[in-house]
Formats: structure tokens, C-alpha cells, sequence
């Protein structure tokens, strides 16, 4: 059985092999490295804004899970 966690860093990493296809496509267009570059760099920091909003979200979890223990 997947856990939660291994389902997102699957879609993470379908998101950037998504990222990185049409970032070749860009490529291709008119062989420019930048619009490659462009393209990867955005999937990269919205695959980082994610990555930390779900580090936030799980501290914020386990900062409230402590708090009920007490």
C-alpha cells in the first residue's frame, strides 16, 4: 500500500520529468539553452515552494500533536 508521502514524491517527480519534456520541447523550438533553463527553473521553484509548504505543514502538524499530549 502507497503511503501518502510516496504518492506526492511521485507526482513530484512525474511534475518534473513534465517539466523537463517540455523544457526540451522549448529547446527545440529555435535551439536557444535559456528557454530550456526558463523552463526547468519554474518547475524547480514551484516543486520548491511545494516541497516547503509541505515541510510547514508538517511541523505546524507536529507542533499541534505535541500540544494535545500535554
Amino acid at each position: 500500500m502507497m503511503t501518502a508521502s510516496r504518492t506526492i514524491l511521485l507526482i513530484m517527480a512525474a511534475v518534473l520529468v513534465w517539466g523537463v519534456f517540455h523544457g526540451l520541447g522549448a529547446y527545440f523550438f529555435n535551439h536557444n539553452p535559456w528557454r530550456f533553463a526558463v523552463v526547468l527553473g519554474c518547475v524547480l521553484a514551484f516543486l520548491g515552494f511545494w516541497a516547503a509548504m509541505l515541510a510547514s505543514r508538517n511541523a505546524r502538524l507536529r507542533r499541534e500533536e505535541k500540544d494535545l499530549t500535554r
